[in-house]
């Protein structure tokens, strides 16, 4: 692989073991660590876009009202995706972030569809039916419907088309979002520790002091990689890669935190992974039938 493929790979194995780094907060309320992340994050963006000289960039998008509120419905669904991922991990449902994963680009494709009146093959079809299956089984056979896992997929499905319509450097789209939340997490940080919150009653001390910062990196980091990468990279190959993201995810709940896969669960993945292979087998052929329709035409 090329550089900028390794450098996409990196981005997902980085986003696949990131469960491990809030597990170690999970003792802290999700919404102060959501908070904190979006903060930080924030403070990251602060010193990385005029590094990279995209401040003008970044200022011409604030101008403009069509982005800026584009930007900021951006802010709001990554900030959901980010706490419900929080969350997840701190109850011990680590499995419900991997399906999410493993779902969301069946969901991407089903908004494209919905929003941009992209028309679907019938492998993309027959996938977003397999994917409907898994995430009705566990509905079905234990009468829980899978919310967490639907409400994170669906969340960066649609944060994903809102991007596609702003058309914004993804740096400084990272920047703006943080900048637009960020008022809303650093009031319920303080209103928290108004009310006696983690650090106030202190149950944010020693190592948990410098993990809090470090979440904006930990944010942005991944990002960097992907960003550094993604415009070398095919999407072929890129969507092939993104499967380590919830694979590893799956690994850490499974190995590392003792999660159960129960039967509806086995199911749900079953279906899930099926609508996978079908949904890379017919990218793959389409793809193979245009380059062999452009080389003979």
């Amino acid at each position: 692989m090329r550089k900028g493929a390794w450098a996409v790979l990196m981005s997902y194995v980085l986003w696949g073991v990131f469960p491990i780094y809030w597990k170690l907060l999970a003792d802290v309320d999700s919404v102060y660590v959501l908070c904190c992340r979006i903060v930080f994050s924030l403070v990251v963006s602060l010193i990385v876009v005029p590094a990279c000289g995209k401040w003008r960039e970044a200022m011409r998008v604030l101008k403009d009202r069509r982005l800026r509120l584009l930007m900021l419905a951006c802010g709001l669904f990554i900030s959901f995706n980010w706490g419900a991922l929080i969350y997840c991990v701190a109850a011990n449902r680590v499995l419900d972030v991997s399906l999410a994963y493993y779902i969301n680009p069946i969901l991407a494709i089903l908004v494209g569809f919905l929003v941009f009146r992209e028309r679907l093959t019938v492998a993309q079809w027959t996938a977003v039916a397999l994917a409907a299956a898994g995430v009705a089984a566990p509905m079905v056979m234990e009468g829980e419907f899978p919310l967490l896992a639907v409400l994170i997929g669906l969340s960066f499905a649609i944060y994903g088309a809102i991007k596609k319509k702003a058309d914004v450097p993804g740096d400084v789209s990272t920047f703006i979002e943080t900048l637009l939340v960020s008022p809303i997490a650093l009031a319920v940080i303080i209103v928290m520790e108004a009310q006696g919150g983690p650090v106030s009653t202190g149950q944010v001390t020693g190592w948990r002091l410098i993990l809090l910062p470090l979440a904006g990196l930990v944010t942005y980091l991944p990002l960097f990689f992907y960003s550094a990468g993604i415009r070398t990279t095919s999407m072929s190959l890129s969507g092939i890669l993104m499967y380590v993201n919830p694979t590893l995810q799956l690994l850490c709940g499974v190995v590392l935190y003792n999660e159960t896969m129960s039967p509806a669960m086995t199911v749900a993945f079953v279906c899930v992974w099926l609508a996978t292979i079908v949904f890379i087998a017919g990218g793959e052929i389409a793809r193979r039938r245009a380059k062999v329709e452009c080389e003979n035409g």
